[in-house]
């Protein structure tokens, strides 16, 4: 059951991904107090235990770069690679490295590459290859969304 809702929640995120792009355009400018309640609960959500919480927040960082791409979210790079580095579910390996790769840091781009080549499981490698051959070619108006590979 667990497994399900885990799976779900990834999904669910992985899909709503291609919706934020008509949402750049009407968005209000976020004042000072904003941002730094963002950064604050971003940061808190993503040591969160909650499997849901921490999803929905690597969703919200791939939607806000979306949304205000002249915002700096670097302060998640950082969370971001240890999840990619170290979580033990290979779906959130996988949303953390698709987040990296929407907020387009050096050390994020590092990150993915060396889980490319070293990640032990191989649809996360898999994955994360994918993210850097596309690296470059990132555009406002089309987004990469991870394949989902169904294990036979």
């Amino acid at each position: 059951m667990k497994k399900m809702l885990t799976t779900l929640a990834v999904v669910a995120a992985l899909v709503a991904v291609p919706f934020t792009n008509t949402q750049a355009q009407d968005a209000k400018p976020l004042t000072e107090k904003q941002l730094e309640l963002i950064k604050t609960n971003v940061l808190a959500n993503l040591e969160h235990p909650s499997l849901e919480v921490r999803a929905g927040t690597m969703q919200l960082l791939i939607d806000m770069k979306e949304t205000y791409p002249q915002y700096d979210l670097g302060y998640a790079v950082i969370p971001m690679m240890e999840t990619l580095k170290s979580d033990p579910k290979p779906e959130f390996r996988i949303l953390a490295a698709l987040a990296l790769y929407h907020l387009d840091s050096d050390l994020g781009r590092f990150a993915v590459e060396r889980r490319a080549k070293f990640d032990d499981n191989e649809r996360v490698a898999k994955h994360c290859a994918s993210l850097v051959r596309s690296w470059g070619s990132q555009s406002g108006s089309d987004n990469f969304v991870a394949e989902v590979k169904k294990a036979l």
